[in-house]
């Protein structure tokens, strides 16, 4: 396999995960699970910036400390509330609907956890990145969100360039842990270092890389009912993805993707605007 076929694995992915989030996102606005009381808010941004930080830090922490067992813990009950929140609103009301929910967001877990390889990851990691970017586009607007991407790139700049991000990234890996799309390959890599072997380190892209410029696309559509506006921030985002891609197989080390994909969904809201 080359990388070319990874990469482009990659950028499949995020387009499929894009077009999921819209498929969910009138779901969560039709059950009314939306995050904040009042989207307008513009402290809404700050709060999620700074909840984003100090998860951060509470995680690295964990990870100074060896407590991978933490660690797999809470991810494993953030992803369950994730996939419980988005199959009750699959799911048809019923009396067993709850019930239902609960056992289908386990057994998800469950299957991953007893057999992890890299097309169960790339679709856990899919469904995951859709959800969140249905969930909190329906949340917020997209001039907050696009606020919110800005500061996100800054931060993913920084956490990639400090090597807290990378040192985050392969201690998940090598956990097991969906936290990262990867290209199919027969045996998910470990390490995010590119080499000579390219085959077997394939493309990565995290599930923040995937969500946050979604979110925009998300709210885009709920905000101007436009399929078309919501396409073309989507298709800034492919395009950032694209040129983080070339990049980090130029310079053959990880590279932070929001500043690339979060920038080209925000210039493509940007364009959105002045068309419709």
């Amino acid at each position: 396999m080359k990388l070319n076929v990874a990469a482009l694995t990659i950028v499949v992915l995020y387009a499929v995960a894009g077009l999921l989030s819209l498929v969910l996102a009138p779901l969560y606005v039709i059950n009314e699970l939306t995050l904040f009381e009042n989207p307008e808010n513009p402290m809404n941004v700050i709060y999620l910036m700074f909840s984003v930080i100090i998860v951060f830090a509470i995680v690295m922490v964990i990870v100074k400390l060896r407590l991978e067992s933490v660690l797999k813990g809470l991810f494993y009950f953030s992803a369950f509330t994730v996939l419980f929140v988005t199959m009750s609103i699959i799911i048809p009301d019923s009396v067993f609907s709850i019930a239902i929910s609960t056992a289908l967001s386990a057994s998800i877990l469950i299957l991953l956890n007893r057999f992890y390889n890299w097309y169960l990851v790339d679709a856990i990691g899919v469904f995951l990145g859709a959800s969140l970017a249905a969930w909190f586009g329906a949340s917020l607007p997209p001039l907050a969100l696009v606020i919110l991407l800005v500061l996100m790139s800054v931060y993913d700049y920084l956490a990639v360039r400090s090597g807290g991000m990378i040192t985050l990234a392969e201690k998940t890996l090598k956990m097991n842990l969906p936290t990262m799309l990867v290209s199919p390959i027969k045996k998910v890599p470990k390490e995010l270092r590119v080499g000579e072997d390219r085959e077997r380190r394939g493309a990565f892209l995290g599930l923040g890389d995937v969500a946050f410029p979604n979110m925009l696309t998300v709210s885009t559509f709920l905000n101007t009912g436009k399929m078309l506006a919501a396409m073309l921030v989507l298709i800034g985002g492919l395009i950032g993805l694209i040129v983080v891609l070339r990049v980090v197989r130029y310079l053959r080390k990880p590279q932070p993707g929001l500043p690339y994909i979060g920038l080209g969904a925000a210039l493509a809201w940007l364009v959105s605007r002045a068309l419709f």
